[in-house]
C-alpha cells in the first residue's frame, strides 16, 4: 500500500484498484470548541476512529440496500477499510431537512431553530477557503461538475434524506442535517468518503444526539 493522504481524520493508501482508509480518534473543532464541521484538530478522543467507521459501514449498506451505490468495499478491521477508487468531486453536499448550526448563523433573524427547511446546498470542499458556500452556476462556470451531475447529486442527496428520514424516524428520532461526497467512477456518481455521527446531526426532543449515542441507534 502506497500513503496518498493524510487528513485530520483518516489517512488513505492506494492499494490497486482500491483505497484503504485508516479511520483516527482526532477531533475536529472551531476556536478550541469541538465541531465535526471544523478545519482543526483539537484533541483526540480513543474509539472515536472505530465509532466513525462502524456508522460509515452501516449507513453505506444502508444506501446500498436501498439502491444507492457507494464506494464501500468491506471493513477490514476496527478502524480500517477498503473502498472502490473513484474521482473525488471537490464538494460537499449538505442537506438541511431543518435549520441548525451554521444555517442560524448565517441566517441571523430570518430563521428560527429546527425550521422545517428541507433543501440541498452545496460547499466547496478547501480547507484553506474554509469551505464556502457555492452557486451551482458556479459549480459548472468553474468546471468542478456539469449541470447533469449537479443535478444527479441532488437527487441521489435527496434520496439518502428521504432513507435517513425513515430509518431514524422509525426509532423515534429526527434527521436534522447531512452532508455528503461524491466521486466518478466508471462514468457513474457514486456516494464517497464517509457517512457518520461526523457528517449528521439527528435530535430526539430538540437535542442533538452525540456520536456515540447515534452509535448506539445502529447496534
Amino acid at each position: 500500500m502506497r500513503l496518498i493522504y493524510r487528513g485530520k481524520t483518516k489517512d488513505v493508501y492506494e492499494d490497486g484498484p482500491h483505497l484503504i482508509f485508516h479511520f483516527k480518534d482526532t477531533v475536529l473543532g472551531r476556536a478550541g470548541r469541538e465541531d465535526s464541521g471544523g478545519n482543526e484538530v483539537i484533541g483526540e478522543r480513543e474509539g472515536k476512529g472505530s465509532i466513525v467507521l462502524e456508522q460509515t459501514e452501516f449507513f453505506f449498506r444502508l444506501l446500498e440496500k436501498n439502491g444507492l451505490k457507494t464506494h464501500f468495499v468491506e471493513r477490514i478491521d476496527s478502524r480500517k477499510a477498503r473502498f472502490l477508487k473513484a474521482e473525488r468531486i471537490p464538494l460537499e453536499v449538505v442537506y438541511r431537512e431543518l435549520a441548525y448550526g451554521s444555517f442560524l448563523l448565517r441566517y441571523g433573524r430570518w430563521v428560527k431553530p429546527f425550521q422545517r427547511l428541507g433543501m440541498v446546498e452545496f460547499t466547496l470542499k478547501d480547507d484553506s477557503l474554509d469551505d464556502p458556500i457555492i452557486a451551482e452556476e458556479a459549480v459548472a462556470a468553474l468546471g468542478i461538475a456539469s449541470d447533469g451531475e449537479l443535478r444527479e447529486m441532488k437527487s441521489i442527496t435527496r434520496k439518502v434524506a428521504e432513507i435517513l428520514r425513515k430509518f431514524f424516524s422509525s426509532k423515534g428520532l429526527q434527521l436534522v442535517d447531512f452532508k455528503l461526497e461524491f466521486g466518478r467512477l466508471n462514468g457513474e456518481i457514486l456516494v464517497i468518503d464517509e457517512l457518520s455521527g461526523d457528517t449528521m446531526r439527528v435530535a430526539k426532543g430538540g437535542r442533538i444526539l452525540s456520536r456515540e449515542e447515534l452509535l448506539e441507534v445502529i447496534e
